[in-house]
C-alpha cells in the first residue's frame, strides 16, 4: 500500500481553526483580537542591544576577506565565527535570537526559512545524533533526505547545500539536545564537524548556537572552538533588583489590553511574579499574558440563561473591571497548574518558600491553553 499523501485531499491554504472561532460572540472576537495584540508585543530588555551588537559582528566577519591582497570572491572569505547564546529554560533566548535576526538591517524583510535567505535555522531535535543533526540541516535548506545515508555522506551533502544555497550563517537552536547525552568520542565528532563548517576551504559559514548553559561548556572544552566564539548569557531575574523592570513589563502589556494595574505592583506583585516564573524573563511574560486574559474575562459564548438555572452572580470575581490585579495572576496560575492556595505564590503569605514547578511545565501549560483559545504567540 502506498504511503504517499493525497495532495488533493486538503487545501494547504485553508485555516482549520475557522470553525472553532465561529462560535464566538462579538465580544469574544474582540477579546481574542486584543489577546493576539498583547501576545504579539515583544518586550525589550538591555540584552537585546547586546545580542544585536554580537550578531552585527558575526555578519561583518562573514563579509571579510581571508586574504586582503586578493579581491572579494566566494572562496576568499574569512573563516567563520561562533556566537553562543545561553540561558536557563524559559529565559526567552530563542525568541530574542529570532527577533534579532529578523530585525537586523542586513536580514530585515527576508524570510529566514526561504531559499534565498543567507541564514539556515535548525531546531535541534531531542534526542539527537550527529547524523540526525545533518539531516535536519538538509531539511532546513529544503532538501529532505528520503533514503538512508552514512553519516559522512550526510555532512558532505550539507556542505554542498550550504555552498549552492549561498548560506552564510547556520543557527542551531536547543543545541543541548545533542551535547548532553553523547559520549566523549561523539562530542569530539560534533566539535570537529562545526570546525569544518567554519574553516572549510570550499565554503565557510558562521555558526550560532543557542541553548542551556551547558552549551557554553561544550564550546569551552575545545580550544579551537572557544577562540572563535563570542558568548552571551541571559541572566536570571533577581529580587529586588528586577522588581522595577518586571513592574514596567506588566504595566505596559496591561495597557495594550486597556487595563490599568494596582498601585503596589512593584512591591507586592513583581517579586511574587519573579518567584513564580522561576526567575526567568520569558516565563514572567507568559504568566502576565495569562493574567491579562483572566482580567479581560471575555464572554466568549454569550449563552442564554436556561429556565432551570438560578443566577447567584460570579463568586470568582477577582477584581474591578479594567484593572489587572494580583488576584488575576493567582487565578491564572491556579488554572495552569491546578495548585492549591497554599501552593500558589500569588496567594500564600509564605510564597517565597513555595517550590515552583519548572519553567518548562509552566510554558507548556500556557502553550496548551493558548492553543485551545486560539490566542497564539508569546515567549519561547
Amino acid at each position: 500500500m502506498s504511503d504517499t499523501v493525497d495532495d488533493d485531499a486538503t487545501d494547504p491554504s485553508a485555516d482549520p481553526s475557522v470553525d472553532l472561532r465561529n462560535f464566538l460572540s462579538a465580544e469574544g472576537h474582540q477579546t481574542l483580537e486584543l489577546l493576539e495584540q498583547v501576545r504579539g508585543k515583544y518586550v525589550t530588555s538591555p540584552g537585546d542591544a547586546v545580542c544585536m551588537k554580537a550578531l552585527t559582528k558575526l555578519i561583518l566577519n562573514a563579509g571579510m576577506r581571508a586574504n586582503t591582497a586578493l579581491p572579494y570572491s566566494r572562496t576568499n572569505r574569512a573563516e567563520g565565527r561562533i556566537l553562543v547564546i545561553t540561558g536557563e529554560s524559559g529565559a526567552g533566548k530563542s525568541r530574542r535570537l529570532m527577533r534579532t535576526l529578523r530585525r537586523h538591517p542586513a536580514l530585515e524583510g527576508q524570510d529566514l526559512a526561504g531559499p534565498d535567505s543567507p541564514v539556515v535555522v535548525v531546531n535541534v531535535p531531542s534526542p539527537c545524533t550527529l547524523k540526525l543533526l545533518g539531516r535536519e540541516v538538509l531539511h532546513a535548506t529544503g532538501y529532505p533526505l528520503e533514503r538512508e545515508l552514512l553519516e559522512n555522506l550526510v555532512w558532505e551533502r550539507v556542505r554542498r547545500r550550504l555552498d549552492r544555497g549561498n548560506k552564510l550563517i547556520v543557527v542551531f537552536d536547543e543545541m543541548q539536545h545533542i551535547t548532553r547525552k553523547l559520549n566523549s568520542d561523539e562530542i569530539n565528532k560534533v566539535s570537529d564537524t562545526i570546525k569544518n563548517l567554519i574553516n572549510n576551504l570550499t565554503w565557510r559559514v558562521s555558526i550560532i548556537v543557542c541553548g542551556l548553559p551547558k552549551v557554553a561548556d561544550f564550546i569551552h572544552r575545545d580550544r579551537q572552538l572557544e577562540r572563535r566564539a563570542q558568548f552571551i548569557h541571559i541572566d536570571s531575574l533577581t529580587m529586588p533588583g528586577d522588581n522595577a523592570v518586571i513592574a514596567a513589563m506588566v504595566t505596559k502589556l496591561a495597557a495594550v489590553a486597556d487595563l490599568i494595574v494596582e498601585a503596589d505592583i512593584a512591591t507586592n506583585l513583581a517579586p511574587r511574579l519573579i518567584h513564580a516564573a522561576c526567575n526567568q524573563w520569558g516565563v514572567a511574560i507568559a504568566l502576565t499574558h495569562e493574567a491579562i486574559q483572566t482580567a479581560l474575562r471575555p464572554d466568549y459564548l454569550a449563552l442564554d440563561r436556561h429556565d432551570d438555572e438560578i443566577d447567584v452572580g460570579d463568586p470568582q470575581q477577582v477584581g474591578p473591571d479594567g484593572t489587572l490585579t494580583l488576584n488575576h495572576f493567582a487565578e491564572a496560575y491556579r488554572g495552569l497548574l491546578g495548585c492549591t492556595d497554599e501552593e500558589n505564590p500569588f496567594v500564600s503569605r509564605d510564597w517565597i518558600t513555595i517550590r515552583i514547578a519548572g519553567p518548562t511545565v509552566i510554558l507548556d501549560a500556557a502553550k496548551d491553553r493558548n492553543t485551545q483559545t486560539g490566542a497564539m504567540g508569546g515567549p519561547s
